[in-house]
């Protein structure tokens, strides 16, 4: 069996919990500063439990319960893939996790999906690299603390994912100012970068950045968030957290510019709600892998779906992704020698505006067809298109 626990009874899972402690949402939730759900498998002697936050979903105790996971397979599928989330309108379920024997229990965990991975890092700062960071802003600009009279000024052009980002990890904006802090910075009447706590637990808080994609390449994000580091700090703060994907190169560089040091890689499982969504990821995931024919197979499903299947925010970025998909099935094709196929891909790869010449000509899997009379073909079907433009 699965029970939800109540909030005051938070504290006795924290034990279990205590080697995923570098999450410091978990402490958050169990502190009540930060909204979540904690399901266990006994209510006053836990040995499982499963953390539901704004910031992810974490399992911790005993792995071989498995009515636990039967049930937490159906809260999943019934609830959680259903929209009853503590992060509204979250598209999936990423979980970490201890021990390590989780992972074989991931397949039944998310039954009737395929576990998908999510390569993490973990970084902690306690000493900014930038001590002269307020010299280096660039003319025009000015880095503020969030405030009630900044956000609510009539000129001011405030990013909606801000006052998002306070209200859904603090539960109010109001919370948030009492509990956690903010920095961003403003050009003119717009707030054009923004660093804001994700969570705080006693002399330890988790930071993220976000800049206008008008403004990136400024090295405004380091500065914002470096700014946020500083406050923290200087106020006889700890350490400050820091978490990213593995392959979010922008988000590391920041980090590391900023001060911050890598504290250890980790891996989350994770699914999907929308089954058309789960097969473009796994189709992404198998291609980074070099599963070239999982890859394959998973965005031939994928482009079989009927729209109507397809969550509405994904058939509005359809029309301008199918081009990159199509092009990510002809490089699969061409890396398992499917030169028919790979051609035919690249066609509506181009048909669907992607024109990315220079890159494609670099691409070792079809270096065999350069200088056919197909290679050329596509060449100039892409040349053709460019010129248009």
């Amino acid at each position: 069996m699965i029970h939800r626990l109540d909030e005051e009874d938070y504290e006795n899972v924290r034990p279990l919990f205590r080697e995923l402690d570098f999450n410091l949402i978990i402490a958050a939730v169990i502190e009540h500063t930060s909204p979540g759900r904690i399901y266990v498998d006994d209510v006053s002697k836990p040995r499982t439990a499963f953390l539901c936050s704004v910031e992810g979903y974490y399992l911790a105790g005993n792995a071989d319960n498995l009515e636990f996971n039967v049930s937490l397979n159906r809260l999943i599928v019934d609830e959680i893939f259903a929209g009853d989330t503590v992060r509204p309108h979250e598209t999936d379920v990423a979980i970490g996790f201890h021990p390590d024997s989780w992972v074989s229990r991931m397949p039944a965990i998310f039954k009737g999906r395929l576990p998908l991975t999510a390569p993490r890092r973990h970084y902690v700062c306690t000493k900014l690299k930038m001590s002269d960071w307020k010299n280096r802003l660039p003319q025009g600009f000015e880095i503020k603390r969030v405030s009630e009279s900044l956000i609510q000024r009539p000129d001011l052009e405030v990013p909606e994912h801000l006052t998002d980002w306070m209200k859904i990890n603090w539960r109010s904006f109001t919370n948030f100012l009492r509990k956690g802090f903010g920095f961003c910075t403003l050009h003119g009447n717009k707030i054009v970068s923004w660093s804001v706590t994700d969570c705080v637990s006693g002399d330890t808080c988790e930071i993220g950045i976000r800049t206008r994609e008008d403004y990136r390449r400024q090295g405004l994000a380091t500065l914002t968030a470096t700014a946020a580091v500083d406050h923290w700090l200087s106020r006889g703060g700890r350490s400050v957290g820091w978490h990213c994907d593995e392959n979010n190169t922008g988000s590391i560089g920041v980090a590391e510019k900023v001060g911050f040091a890598l504290e250890r890689k980790y891996v989350h499982y994770y699914a999907c709600a929308n089954a058309a969504h789960h097969l473009e990821e796994a189709a992404q995931m198998h291609l980074r892998a070099k599963r070239y024919r999982e890859a394959i197979e998973s965005y031939e499903k994928f482009f079989s779906t009927p729209q109507e299947e397809l969550p509405i925010w994904l058939r509005r970025a359809l029309p301008h992704e199918m081009g990159t998909h199509y092009f990510r099935v002809a490089f699969a094709n061409a890396a398992i020698g499917k030169d028919e196929e790979a051609l035919t891909y690249l066609d509506k790869a181009i048909d669907n505006g992607w024109f990315y010449i220079d890159y494609l000509k670099t691409c070792k899997p079809f270096k065999r067809m350069h200088g056919t009379s197909a290679w050329n073909r596509i060449l100039e079907k892409i040349e053709k298109h460019l010129n248009a433009d």
